[in-house]
């Protein structure tokens, strides 16, 4: 099964639980990040929305369908409370819950079925090496993306490579681009393209910097850069 498949198995058996990105992430052996990445890739949708729309149609079937009161079905949606429940109902379906239940029928609401995974895509990865990263430090531009603009990530590195404007001290000839402060909620992410810097040193204006340790899987493609986010 593929790795978004696994993860569609996962979501809908515990629908009915609370849990969070990085449970289904580990459950699959993958980072929160790549996981987020290879399900907006498949399905157009980061997975916590996709598990907060599922919910939600859950909730509109049995408003329709059944005799549980709205508070029971908000809780059983994951929601703390019948005002939260209703604004996330009121925000996907465009009526409140009671108005769903009084008049009885959901025909034409946009109800979020459960997602058949797709075949799996073909990965451009080599075995991945794991190493130990001591603390290193990063510095260049930095945005925030999410799975749908991430495909301004080139135009990024093309800013900062016709800025030409570099750290003193930096490690010469070798660039990266680093993934930082995932948010589950909402698949946005910081993106930094740059080179390695000693710690605390002066940074260029609009310049950010992150700092990286512990272990790591070192990936090679022998593809064009440009065909790594189809791996």
């Amino acid at each position: 099964m593929s790795l978004v498949g696994k993860s569609l198995w996962f979501i809908e058996t515990h629908l009915s639980q609370p849990f969070t990105l990085n449970e289904v992430a580990g459950w699959v052996s993958v980072t929160p990040f790549h996981l987020a990445r290879t399900f907006a890739t498949a399905t157009g949708q980061t997975p916590m929305r996709y598990v907060w729309r599922r919910r939600l149609t859950r909730a509109a079937q049995a408003l329709v369908g059944g005799r549980a009161t709205v508070l029971s079905i908000a809780l059983d949606a994951g929601y703390a409370s019948p005002e939260a429940f209703t604004r996330a109902f009121r925000a996907e379906f465009g009526l409140s819950p009671s108005a769903l239940r009084k008049r009885g029928w959901a025909n034409d609401l946009i109800l979020t079925l459960p997602l058949q995974p797709r075949s799996e895509m073909p990965s451009l990865f080599d075995t991945p090496k794991i190493d130990i990263l001591p603390t290193r430090h990063f510095a260049g531009p930095v945005q925030r993306y999410d799975m749908q603009t991430r495909a301004g990530i080139p135009g990024q590195w093309g800013a900062y490579n016709d800025q030409d404007i570099r750290v003193a001290g930096a490690m010469p000839g070798d660039y990266y681009g680093v993934v930082f402060n995932y948010s589950e909620d909402g698949g946005t992410f910081d993106y930094l393209c740059g080179q390695e810097v000693p710690a605390g040193v002066a940074l260029p204006a609009g310049f950010g910097t992150v700092s990286v340790s512990g272990a790591y899987a070192r990936f090679v493609t022998g593809g064009h850069i440009s065909t790594m986010a189809d791996a």
